[in-house]
Formats: structure tokens, sequence, C-alpha cells
């Protein structure tokens, strides 16, 4: 059965990549000075004695299946979901965003639900997609490519960076509207040639349309609760799952998750993943993770009920990330 590195995802050697790009990045501006070291969930940039926060992603491999199955319904809001949530765990409030959409395949009626999907997930997101580009690049890429920049502000001296984080801080867990937008280079592998799976009824719809639910948005409840509480880090758990915990501090993340949802269930039966392979590509039931001191914890899932979050583990010893009730540890993001 498929691993991601067989799909085409080679995780260590896109971190080799991305260090030896950041190795060369020495110059840190002149007026607008680089504020913080590159790796964390978004760039800081000095800014008239606060913070611009900056952060750019894309919706990623998760675009062949909605050209496949012509559904883009869903797509603005990975591809919003993406960046915002990304934003905020800096703890930074999103500002606006712009879009860079490029690809072969471009027409009206695709162009119109992409955008409804995109101002929809705006809305929730409570920002503005100020403009942006569209490019038509058929020799470079062979579907659509659809990504995004969003600009935060953030108030100098509240940035979350994971430094504060210490043991016995516990780690409450926001769950996800299912796979998000990561993993799909995988997902492809595992019903390349079965496509017929894909069409299968899943919980009331085709098991293709439960995998392309949109990203779920936290961020603007997030960023609320960020001025409410002394939160310590907050982790986007995208490409690279759990191991994402790891890019806010070297510390012991011993967690617990709650009951896996089935669709996770459903993609490592069909391509037999192992718990290991899955945890660290997948969400696996939770988008985003929440450290922060255990007297602080009841009031912060108060705060945040609508979302539905548990405790889901704690800061202990030692160095590395473990999903104890899976019998899963790993000891680095890349």
């Amino acid at each position: 059965m498929p691993k991601y590195k067989e799909s085409g995802v080679d995780f260590s050697s896109v971190g080799s990549f991305r260090n030896a790009i950041i190795k060369e990045l020495s110059y840190r501006g002149s007026k607008y000075k680089r504020a913080a070291s590159i790796g964390h969930y978004s760039g800081l940039i000095s800014y008239l004695g606060d913070y611009i926060a900056i952060h750019t992603d894309n919706v990623g491999t998760k675009t062949i299946m909605a050209l496949k199955y012509d559904y883009f319904d869903q797509i603005g809001y990975d591809l919003v979901g993406m960046n915002v949530n990304d934003v905020v765990c800096m703890g930074a409030e999103p500002m606006a965003m712009v879009d860079y959409i490029a690809g072969s395949m471009l027409d009206e009626k695709s162009g119109m639900r992409l955008g409804k999907s995109i101002n929809d997930a705006c809305r929730e997101a409570g920002i503005s997609m100020v403009g942006g580009e569209t490019a038509s690049v058929p020799d470079l890429i062979k579907g659509i490519d659809v990504s995004g920049t969003v600009v935060g502000r953030l108030e100098r001296g509240r940035e979350i960076t994971g430094k504060r984080i210490r043991e016995n801080d516990r780690i409450i867990g926001l769950p996800s509207s299912g796979i998000h937008s990561n993993g799909f280079s995988l997902i492809r592998k595992i019903y390349e040639g079965r496509e017929e799976l894909l069409e299968e009824d899943f919980e009331g719809n085709p098991l293709w349309k439960d995998l392309m639910k949109g990203t779920r948005i936290y961020s603007k409840s997030l960023f609320r609760v960020t001025n409410e509480f002394d939160i310590h880090g907050i982790s986007h758990i995208t490409g690279g799952g759990v191991r994402n915990l790891l890019r806010l501090k070297d510390a012991g993340f011993k967690l617990h998750f709650p009951e896996i949802p089935k669709i996770f269930g459903k993609i490592m039966k069909d391509g037999g993943i192992s718990d290991h392979e899955a945890f660290e590509v997948f969400n696996m039931g939770v988008g985003m993770m929440i450290v922060a001191s255990k007297k602080e914890e009841d009031d912060i899932i108060q705060s945040l009920r609508k979302f539905n979050p548990t405790d889901i583990g704690v800061v202990g010893e030692g160095k590395g990330v473990s999903v104890d009730n899976y019998g899963v540890r790993y000891t680095s993001y890349y």
C-alpha cells in the first residue's frame, strides 16, 4: 500500500530544501525589519512600534479532486482557513488577504463557485479579499493552484511564540471539520485505479464529497481568546500532523486523542495506512491545539465551546510528541 513518500511527497527532502533557502535569507530589511525567526506560523515585520504579521499558503493537490468532480464549493474555506488559522497562531488578528490563482483550466463557471466560496469563508473569518492575481500558465501547471497571502496586526509584547510553554501546561484540542487541506497526495494515491470507492456512499454522501469538506476557520474566535487569556502556544495541525507542536517548542507533548472520526479510519483501512503514518500526515480529527496553564484551561474551553474543545494532553518531560493511546511517537517536525 502507498506511503506518503511514494505518493510524491518526501517530507525530509522538503525540509532540507526549505532549510537551505532559510539559511540564505540573512537580510532582515532596513526600515521595516523582519522581527521573528523564519519557520513559525507567520512572519513578523516591525511597524510603528508594533508588528505586521504575514503568511502565505495554498490549497495544495486537493484542487485536483476539485477539478475531477467539478466541485469548488468548499475550496475557498481551504484557501482562507489555511492562511488565517496560521497567522492567528502567533497571536495576530487577520486583517485582509490577496489570492493567486494559476493554472491551465480556468473557466467562468468554476470561477464563480470558487469566488463564492472564498467570499463565504472571508465573511466567516471577518476579513476581506482585497485583490490578487490570476495567471493562465498551461505549460507550468496542468490543473489549478489556489494560493493566497494574509496580513495581520499584532501588538508588540502579545506575540505567541511557544517559548513560554512549560511542563504541566495543558493541551486543548479543537475538532476539525474533516481532512481539511493536507495529505491529498496520499489520498489520491490510495484511490488511484480504485475510483469506484470514491463514489460509494459514506454517511449519506459519496466518499469524495466528504473528503472535499472545507477547512474549519478558527481564527476569529481564537484571536478573541488570545486577548482574554494567557495562551502559551497555538498549533494549527496541517501538513506534518501532530508533529506541528514541535514548531512551537522542543518540549515533551503527551497527547491522548479522542475518538478518531470515521473518515480517517476509512482512509487508513482503504490504504493500509499505519497509525504512525496517519498521525504524521493528517489532523486525525483535531484541527487546532492550544497550550495554556491548567488554571485557565476550563475557562478557555468554555470560551471556545462552539468548537466542542476537549483536553487532549499535557506538556511533560523530555522532547517529542507522543499519542499515547495509539502508541506513536515523533522526535522532530521534519
